[in-house]
């Protein structure tokens, strides 16, 4: 049973428009989440397959691009993004949630992780999205990401 859930949350100077498509343009989403890492989205709505193509770089082991397919489990307008991964042709237990609420004049960003089965795994996958968020944080700055 893979139950351990990664949750990572940054608070940005943007209202949850601006916040929202930050995290489902995949243009956008190819800019801060794991530069040089494209995301492929075609259709932004539920049952919709995507893509992410992981490049290595100087926070991604590895020597190959290593394409992940998921299909979009659920879309609610300026809320949630959820998407469940596919591995070895198979649905999986894991599932990634970009959320956006408003909040104090801006938006908090929050992605949330399910599925893990040990906690190093779920540790590592913590660090990245601090990464990543900080990048969000600048990216909606438009300032230069830290990562």
């Amino acid at each position: 049973m893979s139950n351990i859930t990664v949750e990572c949350s940054v608070w940005v100077e943007a209202g949850p428009d601006r916040a929202w498509r930050a995290v489902t343009k995949d243009e956008e989403l190819s800019l801060w989440y794991s530069p040089g890492s494209p995301w492929d989205i075609p259709q932004l709505e539920a049952g919709a397959e995507l893509w992410f193509h992981h490049t290595p770089n100087d926070y991604h082991d590895g020597s190959e691009v290593v394409s992940l397919k998921a299909v979009i489990e659920r879309i609610e307008e300026r809320s949630e993004f959820s998407v469940r991964w596919e591995f070895d042709g198979e649905l999986s237990d894991m599932v990634t949630s970009f959320l956006v609420k408003e909040e104090k004049g801006g938006s908090t960003v929050t992605i949330r992780e399910t599925g893990y089965e040990d906690e190093a795994a779920a540790a590592q996958t913590e660090e990245g999205y601090t990464m990543s968020l900080a990048n969000l944080y600048a990216y909606l700055s438009g300032s230069e990401l830290p990562y």
